[in-house]
């Protein structure tokens, strides 16, 4: 992050990182900022940050929390969400691999943590760790419009999709007509979700909605890759689960802070009259849905086909 991104974020947030006490040594705003993100970008444990900051790890610890806290009551919304001009993001996401009405892509992330105290065995994973199941969707240029961090690792990555905002929202009426999202095949075949056709296509039409699908898939995880290569913490979080969620929610949002202007067209992100998707911060260990029936997707999905072979 430039220094000039680090004011702008210190403007936004530090009147609120102000310590409401006369005693002197508290930590400036500033210093309680440049904590937290030493923390959150270098994965360190509390006390190799607090030896560099000259503070106790104790104070890392609150500090980050307090900041942590911060941003995502005051920046998440305003900046983790869909621009206004969905038609310009779909024109984008075209000139990837010309895949017709994308409006974002989506993926799952298995962020590992310490084995918590209360329903360990709902967070062990598939690989035998202990972890929490985060969902993000993004746009063409890697730019995070939605972050969902409430499930434990045990679940899968279509329940996590099911037990979301982002979900129930699409699922009323899509607030973006015709426009689809991108996921890979471990999600449901949905009027606004499009998943591969299958593992082994049997026509070159299939085989070019594959191929268009998986060139346009890949911008997600481009974007998880840049994210976890800004912020190491995210490789493995030794904090409790509710704590963790909102540690990937605070990364994913200074991750769009650092690049709003980059392209001019990501300055509106800051609009307040946003679309807002976001989860609260309580992780969800389960919640059975019925599934609808899925004939409107498969003929969105053929819709979709036949745009290709035009």
């Amino acid at each position: 992050m430039s220094a000039e991104k680090l004011d702008l974020l210190l403007n936004e947030i530090g009147p609120l990182l102000l310590h409401n006490t006369s005693k002197s040594g508290a930590l400036t705003p500033k210093q309680q900022l440049s904590v937290a993100l030493h923390w959150l970008g270098c994965g360190a444990q509390n006390h190799i940050v607090g030896d560099a900051h000259g503070v106790d790890k104790s104070t890392v610890c609150r500090t980050v929390q307090r900041v942590v806290n911060v941003v995502n009551d005051v920046l998440l919304n305003r900046i983790v969400r869909w621009p206004e001009n969905i038609p310009n993001e779909i024109e984008k996401f075209y000139r990837i691999a010309h895949f017709p009405h994308v409006c974002g892509v989506v993926d799952g992330s298995l962020i590992p943590i310490d084995a918590p105290t209360n329903n360990e065995p709902a967070f062990v994973d598939r690989w035998g760790g202990h972890s929490i199941n985060c969902m993000f969707v993004c746009g063409a240029t890697k730019f995070f419009y939605y972050v969902s961090a409430n499930c434990p690792g045990s679940v899968h990555d279509a329940r996590v999709m099911r037990n979301s905002n982002l979900y129930r929202r699409f699922e009323r009426q899509n607030i973006f007509p015709n426009a689809v999202i991108l996921g890979d095949s471990a999600y449901p075949l949905k009027q606004w979700l499009m998943p591969p056709r299958h593992n082994n296509p049997n026509n070159p039409l299939e085989e070019r909605y594959n191929r268009r699908h998986k060139g346009t898939r890949q911008v997600i995880e481009g974007a998880l890759g840049i994210l976890k290569e800004k912020f190491p913490c995210l490789h493995h979080l030794r904090v409790e689960p509710r704590y963790a969620a909102n540690i990937v929610k605070c990364c994913t949002t200074l991750c769009n802070f650092a690049r709003i202007g980059v392209n001019d067209d990501e300055v509106e992100v800051l609009n307040e009259n946003n679309l807002i998707l976001q989860e609260d911060e309580n992780i969800v260990l389960d919640h059975p849905e019925r599934e609808i029936p899925i004939r409107a997707a498969i003929l969105r999905q053929e819709q979709i086909l036949n745009l290709m072979n035009n």
